[in-house]
Order: structure tokens, then C-alpha cells, then sequence
């Protein structure tokens, strides 16, 4: 685990699952609710299951409530988490939420304001209207604004946006559009992903039949480079393969899944990894309800290799150190670097091992050498 000022540091991650409509390229655990008292049922279990993690919760120094689209609830059944999250006497050195920008209320922000939520990460994925109905969101870009406005007006700056590239309607033109509109801004950071077509979502059943094609791999590389180039430029550090922060605001509970240390998952589909095993709860309410969940016991040979899969997203890279202390062994005897380094993929910089700058942009293919 990371250690603050000596204490042990895990993260806490609570899913919401539900959703007003499902996006048609996500994956993610998510629902439509039946009615409001399913979504009820679900908070007052999640209040309940919490109170299982009792043991692990005092070491707690990160809090991320996901979804699904957490901000959909109720201002009455947001404020019951909240206030449960709140008994715990936690205090949090970082507490994000995700949102939705269309459902951002001031009611909901003093709710954040009075839980000490200090974070918010509003799923956005585009600038451009247009492309919001291509994705089917339900927002515009004028709510975007919106949402953000509402959120600095009350003290919440420390606000991360969600963009999407390469979907199958992008362009250069386009991402060079949705950068200058975040830059007018004045975020703190963002978190830009390229499309993957996950299995069981719209699209990828779309391109299964023909009616979808994804962009060819050198025009997504090109907007790679764009992305990034222009980011540094403006001052943001790249210290994730996806996501660029200003000095001081980079995500730190993304910063515990990346260095492989414990978490807590409570909700439907979430995951946790606790006293060497990692378990998901089952996505579907009623086994989540009756306490199903999958589960395994991680070796240190399955660390070992984590520990490298997880830190070779962090541009910084790994620390041969850390490794050192935490596993007791060499991983330059323990792994041959030799075909990533004459690919120039990654480098042996001081004490860390990282991506090159063809590594960054080839990232997958140094990921699968530890799968």
C-alpha cells in the first residue's frame, strides 16, 4: 500500500450503475432503472455493505463514487451515501465524483460541498454536438459549459473532463477543435481516451455486421501525438498514458490503481483488491444482493508482472527501487527488458524503467509482454 506521512494508503471505489440511457460504446457495469425504488433498494444495500469493509476503511485515503452516472440519483438518495461515506470519518486527501453535465444541479454541488467532495470528473467525451449524438450522450456543449460554470461559481475547480478520440466520426479538425474548447476552459485536467470497441456494446455490434469502421491505426497515432504535444504546450504534464494534469491536481486514487496497491470495490461489478485477492461483484442486482462475487488469490510471480503491466501507464515510469523493497527481488533478473529496450520501447533512466517516446505511442505493445 502507499504509505502518507507513515499510514497506509488504499482507495475506496463505490459504483452507481445507473443511467438515464446507455452510451453506445460502453462497457461498463451499467443499467436502466426500472423505477426510483430499485434505485432506493440499491443505495440503502450499498449503506449496509460498506459496514463489511469495516477493518480495511481506517487506511482509506481516497474516495471515487463512479458509474454508471452517480449524479442520476436523487438528491435524496445522493445525500444518504453521502452522509454514510461521511460516518466514516474518513478524511480523504482527494474525493472525486463522477457526473453527468446535463444532471449538474446547485442542490447536488452543496451536497458535495457539505460531504467534502473535492472532485469532480464530468464525462463529456466531446465538444461537438454532433458527435454527442453520434455517442448518443444527452448532452449538449452548452450544458458542458453550464455544469462547469455552476460548479467554479461555488468553489469546485478541481474538475477533470472525459473526452473521447477516434471514434469512428472523428477527425484532426475535430480534435484540434475539442483541445481548443478545453483550453478556454481552464481545467486542471483531462482524461482522453481513444476508442476501443468493447464486446456487447452498440458499436461493436454495428461494425460486427458492416454498418461501423473504426479509424485506421495512423491517423489515430497522429491524433495521439496532437493531443499530447499540445497539452505539454499549454502547460499540463502528461503523467498517464491518457491523461494530462496541471502540476498538483493528477488523479491520486487513479494513482493507487496504477502502482498496485489495495482498493476497496463496493457495488455491482465492482472490483477490489484486498489481502492478495482480487474479487468483482457480481454486475446483476439480485446475486450482488446475495453477496456473489468472483475472487482470486494473486501470486507474486501475477504481481511481479502488475506491478509493470499497471506502471508502464505512468509516462514517470516505474521505480526499480519500490520493486526492490516491496517484492524483495531484482527485476532486471526477474524480467528480460532486453527485446523492449533494442525496440526502443522502453528505457532504464536512473532508478525508473519507462516507455520511450515510441513506447508511449506503441503502449499496447509493451503492455502484452506482461499479460
Amino acid at each position: 500500500m502507499i504509505k502518507l506521512n507513515g499510514d497506509i494508503m488504499r482507495g475506496l471505489y463505490i459504483h452507481i450503475p445507473f443511467c438515464k440511457h446507455i452510451c453506445a460504446y460502453c462497457d461498463f457495469p451499467k443499467r436502466i432503472a426500472l423505477n426510483e425504488n430499485q434505485i432506493d433498494e440499491y443505495i440503502d444495500y450499498i449503506c449496509k455493505d460498506i459496514d463489511n469493509y469495516k477493518k480495511y476503511l481506517s487506511s482509506v485515503k481516497t474516495i471515487y463514487i463512479g458509474g454508471g452516472t452517480p449524479n442520476f440519483l436523487s438528491d435524496y438518495n445522493l445525500e444518504k451515501l453521502l452522509k454514510k461515506i461521511s460516518s466514516l470519518d474518513l478524511s480523504p486527501i482527494e474525493y472525486t465524483i463522477e457526473c453527468n453535465p446535463e444532471f449538474i444541479s446547485l442542490n447536488q454541488i452543496k451536497l458535495f460541498k457539505k460531504y467534502g467532495i473535492s472532485r469532480v470528473s464530468l464525462g463529456v467525451e466531446s465538444f461537438i454536438n454532433s458527435d454527442l449524438i453520434f455517442l448518443n450522450r444527452h448532452h449538449t456543449y452548452e450544458d458542458v459549459l453550464s455544469a462547469i460554470n455552476l460548479l467554479k461559481e461555488n468553489d469546485i475547480k478541481n474538475i477533470n473532463i472525459d473526452l473521447i478520440f477516434a471514434h469512428p466520426n472523428d477527425s484532426i479538425k475535430k480534435v484540434k477543435e475539442c483541445l481548443n474548447k478545453f483550453f478556454n476552459l481552464d481545467l486542471p485536467h483531462l482524461s482522453y481516451y481513444n476508442m476501443i470497441l468493447e464486446e456487447k456494446t452498440v458499436f461493436s455490434n454495428l461494425e460486427k455486421k458492416g454498418k461501423l469502421k473504426l479509424l485506421d491505426n495512423d491517423t489515430e497515432a497522429s491524433m495521439y501525438e496532437l493531443i499530447i504535444d499540445e497539452m505539454k504546450k499549454h502547460g499540463y504534464h502528461h503523467y498517464e498514458t491518457s491523461n494530462f494534469a496541471k502540476p498538483g491536481f493528477e488523479s491520486l486514487h487513479n494513482q493507487v490503481y496504477w502502482d498496485s496497491k489495495e482498493y476497496i470495490g463496493i457495488g455491482a461489478g465492482a472490483s477490489g483488491y484486498l489481502d492478495n485477492i482480487r474479487y468483482t461483484n457480481d454486475s446483476r442486482l439480485k446475486y450482488y444482493y446475495e453477496n456473489k462475487k468472483t475472487s482470486e488469490s494473486i501470486s507474486d510471480d501475477e504481481k511481479k508482472k502488475e506491478y509493470f503491466l499497471l506502471g508502464f501507464r505512468k509516462i514517470d515510469g516505474v521505480s526499480i527501487k519500490e520493486y526492490l523493497k516491496r517484492f524483495k527481488s531484482d527485476p532486471l533478473n526477474d524480467f528480460n527488458f532486453k527485446k523492449l529496450i533494442d525496440e526502443n520501447l522502453i528505457c532504464i533512466d536512473n532508478d525508473k524503467i519507462k516507455l520511450t517516446q515510441k513506447g508511449v505511442m506503441l503502449a499496447n505493445e509493451v503492455f502484452m509482454e506482461f499479460v
